[in-house]
């Protein structure tokens, strides 16, 4: 498993691990008030060659996350979440012999690395991105960064099958009381979790899901629904580990916070 190295200063990420997330929104004025009240964060804006705003999102001057505008104003809001990949073009034609939809073909983002989007075999959206001058993330599992990456799908054993064979993670099952659990790991690093879409949640599609770390995640839920957020999820605990909670964000964008993970 090779390590994607780009200098001493700059974080590194393994192969296979999430690396990076993207708020594609509608409203982006609105989201950026939503997300810099909920968190710490700071933003920097800049044009994308198509004209469209894209903003970086800091924490303590390191780049969290971005957000960019989406073509049709005042569509749902959504998170994507990007994969660090060796070579995007020779993964992106792997994704397609196992049943991946292409839906942005690799293509160069200047001199920040490259990029290809498509849905696994279940429907659930991902990207990949092969790193230049921007290997992701500056910050990972501390408090207001990315912290985990969990799919659910409608077809367990089919998605655990296509990012195995895609990534070359390895699987573990979790004892869960909601149903199978399964976690993957990257090399050493665990990248993810995936569980089946549950019959109460009717014909929800499948789609990544990620997570932020929190100090405290029930004040954070608290902040979240005086700003306009929506509660899918309420703060649950998972004994001996921590507490997480799902949110839709006034946006329409899903996220989830957890802390003592």
């Amino acid at each position: 498993m090779k390590k994607i190295d780009l200098g001493a200063n700059m974080k590194t990420y393994i192969e296979g691990t999430f690396c990076w997330a993207e708020l594609g929104s509608g409203d982006p004025a609105a989201s950026t008030a939503f997300y810099t009240a909920l968190f710490p964060w700071t933003t920097q804006i800049t044009t994308m060659e198509d004209g469209r705003s894209y903003t970086v999102i800091q924490s303590q001057e390191q780049d969290v996350a971005a957000m960019y505008s989406l073509e049709e104003a005042n569509q749902p809001s959504f998170w994507g979440c990007y994969i660090a990949v060796q070579d995007v073009g020779i993964s992106a034609e792997r994704a397609k012999s196992l049943g991946a939809e292409m839906l942005i073909p690799p293509r160069r983002i200047a001199d920040k690395g490259s990029m290809c989007a498509f849905r696994d075999p279940t429907g659930a959206m991902v990207a990949l991105w092969e790193a230049g001058e921007h290997p992701g993330s500056g910050v990972l599992h501390e408090p207001y960064s990315m912290d985990w990456h969990e799919l659910y799908t409608t077809d367990l054993d089919a998605a655990a099958h296509f990012y195995m064979e895609l990534l070359g993670w390895s699987m573990e099952e979790v004892p869960a009381p909601s149903g199978r659990y399964l976690q993957f790991k990257a090399g050493p690093d665990y990248a993810a979790g995936m569980k089946s879409i549950p019959s109460t949640m009717g014909d929800m599609r499948s789609g990544w899901g990620l997570y932020f770390k929190v100090p405290r995640c029930e004040e954070a839920v608290q902040h979240a629904v005086a700003l306009g957020a929506t509660v899918v999820i309420p703060p649950t605990s998972v004994p001996g580990v921590g507490k997480f909670a799902t949110l839709q964000d006034p946006q329409g964008a899903f996220f989830s916070i957890q802390h003592g993970f």
